[in-house]
């Protein structure tokens, strides 16, 4: 079942690959960003612009909110100035945030006379956009059914249970991004620190049961130190990795291993490796001094 209209709220990475999907589908999208700017490529593209969030929320009966966190869902989609317009809409929550976050917004919402779901995504906006995306869903099974096909367009989707059980899904799997990524810059490191070299070690890993298809994806990167144009930046890890840790914590789990990461996590952040790519963080795990780089620019 298709909307009136739709609406993307938020036009990052994710927020872009979603209004182009939708757009490349014929749908009428309208879009909404913070900064203006970084919203007009899609106006270009045949999406309507808005000025302010209760322009976009009044103008759109289905609003895809791709927004970084709980925060600034709360600051747009539920703004004093946004609510008298929320009666009759339905609310699609696409970014990670915490499963109480994510219930205490359809409660919000249910109290405005708004709909809500939740349905994060394994993938980046690349993803969406081209339709290869996994969607998790997190809802009642009217909303499961009205929405599956049309969430459908990004990609495949699960149906995962009531709202909550996607957003804590999500963060299941985001904190593998840095569990697997700080032990693979700490291999890469240690092999280049040692004088082995990469391509056997690589090639022996790929063929084992130890290998992950993001260290391919993020290799060339590593190796370069090349980490702009990010497809997930350092800011939002660990973002996610304090929301998985709270959620751990509360369920009696023991994340020390992942506290590990979160301290490279912050340390990356801390030296201004914010807004880079995830991949950033052999910076921290293997530094090179300034005059090994002066001296040697060939990669690992």
């Amino acid at each position: 079942m298709l909307p009136t209209s739709l609406a993307v709220v938020g036009t990052g990475l994710l927020g872009q690959g979603v209004a182009r999907r939708f757009l490349a589908r014929g749908l009428p999208v309208a879009v909404y960003n913070r900064t203006r700017a970084k919203a007009e490529d899609l106006a270009a593209a045949g999406a309507r612009l808005y000025a302010t969030p209760e322009g976009v929320v009044e103008g759109s009966d289905l609003l895809f909110l791709c927004l970084s966190d709980a925060s600034a869902i709360r600051r747009t989609a539920f703004s004093e100035s946004s609510r008298p317009h929320l009666p009759g809409r339905t609310l699609c929550q696409m970014g990670t945030i915490g499963p109480d976050e994510s219930r205490e917004l359809a409660a919000l919402a249910a109290g405005l006379g708004a709909r809500y779901l939740e349905a994060p995504v394994l993938g980046n906006g690349k993803d969406a956009e081209e339709g290869r995306a996994q969607v998790m869903i997190g809802a009642g099974p009217e909303d499961w059914e009205r929405w599956r096909d049309l969430l459908g367009l990004l990609g495949r989707c699960f149906w995962i249970g009531p709202v909550g059980k996607a957003a804590a899904l999500k963060l299941a799997l985001n904190q593998l991004i840095a569990a697997e990524t700080t032990a693979f810059a700490l291999s890469l490191g240690f092999i280049r620190r040692s004088g082995v070299p990469v391509e056997p070690f690589l090639e022996i890993l790929r063929q084992s049961s130890l290998y992950c298809p993001t260290f391919d994806k993020k290799l060339a990167r590593m190796r370069e130190r090349n980490f702009a144009s990010p497809n997930f930046s350092v800011r939002l890890l660990l973002k996610d990795i304090d929301l998985f840790l709270a959620e751990a914590t509360r369920l009696g789990l023991r994340p020390d291993a992942l506290e590990g990461a979160r301290t490279i996590v912050r340390d990356a952040m801390e030296s201004g490796r914010a807004a880079l790519d995830y991949s950033a963080l052999i910076d921290v795990v293997d530094p090179q001094p300034k005059s090994e780089l002066a001296k040697d620019t060939r990669p690992i």
